[in-house]
């Protein structure tokens, strides 16, 4: 097989995998509200959103003092 041809399809089966990976995380994101309601325990419940949090949250940038007067007009 040329090499032209490989990494043609090496990109098609990519792209393919890709694809069945954002469709998997949309159906888990869709059945999300089920999921959570289906945990009792407040303990693994926590788990679960602690975990999740980075990917839904922004970071907090932490500050220092005299930068958010600045940046808020304050100084």
């Amino acid at each position: 097989m040329p090499a032209e041809n490989k990494a043609s399809t090496s990109k098609y089966m990519a792209g393919d995998i890709r694809h069945l990976i954002n469709q998997a995380i949309q159906n888990e994101l869709t059945n999300l509200p089920a999921t959570l309601s289906e945990i009792k325990d407040p303990i693994q419940r926590l788990n679960f959103l602690t975990k999740l949090m980075p990917f839904v949250c922004a970071p907090i940038k932490q500050v220092g003092v005299m930068t958010a007067r600045r940046e808020s007009g304050e100084d």
